[in-house]
């Protein structure tokens, strides 16, 4: 697949099917679907509509609780990035 001018690319992701938890920092929480995974981020469907730039915790089952950052979204769904402890 040939990227657009502009496109920032990332590492490929796995196609998964993984339920999870996202905590939001003012103690809410709601359960997703991870629907691609790589080692630097995931794909987030839920039916909750998240926010550019905010920053999130995901509790994905055998991993334990990752930091995230959102860095696209659409209705229902999200792209995050993995942070390190530092970057939250």
């Amino acid at each position: 697949m040939q990227r657009m001018h502009g496109w920032v690319g990332r590492k490929d992701r796995q196609s998964v099917s993984i339920d999870a938890v996202v905590h939001w920092n003012d103690g809410t929480t709601a359960p997703v679907k991870l629907t691609d995974f790589s080692d630097e981020g995931c794909r987030i469907e839920a039916d909750h509509d998240f926010r550019i730039g905010e920053r999130l915790k995901v509790d994905i089952p055998r991993m334990g609780q990752v930091k995230a950052q959102v860095r696209w979204a659409l209705p229902g769904s999200a792209g995050a990035r993995f942070l390190a402890e530092g970057d939250f």
